[in-house]
């Protein structure tokens, strides 16, 4: 679809929006519009990406231990990964 379609911004994303735009010398259209297709272009160059490649998975990463680490410290980090 070609053309303009309004959208809902919230005002204070909007007034941020402002600030970035005016720092970049463009209106505020032009800052989303450009934001927008990034993304899209971000996301479909993640679907590109190779299969054959794992993707991380915290069910069987391995925590390494920092040295000089004791093991309530090292259980206090591997806490963060339950």
């Amino acid at each position: 679809m070609a053309g303009t379609v309004q959208v809902a911004i919230k005002a204070d994303v909007y007034e941020a929006a402002q600030r970035v735009a005016k720092l970049d010398n463009v209106d505020v259209s032009t800052l989303v519009e450009d934001l927008v297709r990034r993304h899209s272009e971000y996301v479909a160059a993640l679907g590109d990406l190779d299969p054959a490649i794992p993707t991380f998975d915290l069910e069987h990463y391995e925590l390494q231990r920092d040295p000089g680490e004791d093991d309530a410290d090292y259980e206090a980090r591997l806490s963060l990964f339950r």
